[in-house]
């Protein structure tokens, strides 16, 4: 059976994430798949473009002080137990 050889050139990686493509290329095929599934499953954990924004956003207001501590959060919602 033959396979077929793709070969992308990607814009910009860094030298430490081009080291780690070269290393999983000398693999054999199921070990790359192995390390591509790791690889993708860490990804998957980083946050969307969306998620990054919402993060900077909050970070923003904690700095400006706009927020409420938990107790006051507690009491707003009345679940104190005093």
């Amino acid at each position: 059976m033959r396979t077929a050889k793709i070969v992308l050139e990607l814009s910009y990686m860094s030298t430490l994430l081009e080291k780690a493509f070269e290393k999983a290329r000398k693999l054999p095929e199921p070990d790359q798949d192995i390390a591509a599934a790791e690889l993708l499953g860490v990804l998957s954990d980083f946050p969307t473009p969306q998620e990054r924004a919402a993060i900077a956003e909050g970070r923003a207001e904690f700095e400006r002080g706009e927020f409420v501590t938990h107790e006051q959060w507690r009491h707003d919602m009345d679940l104190d137990n005093s």
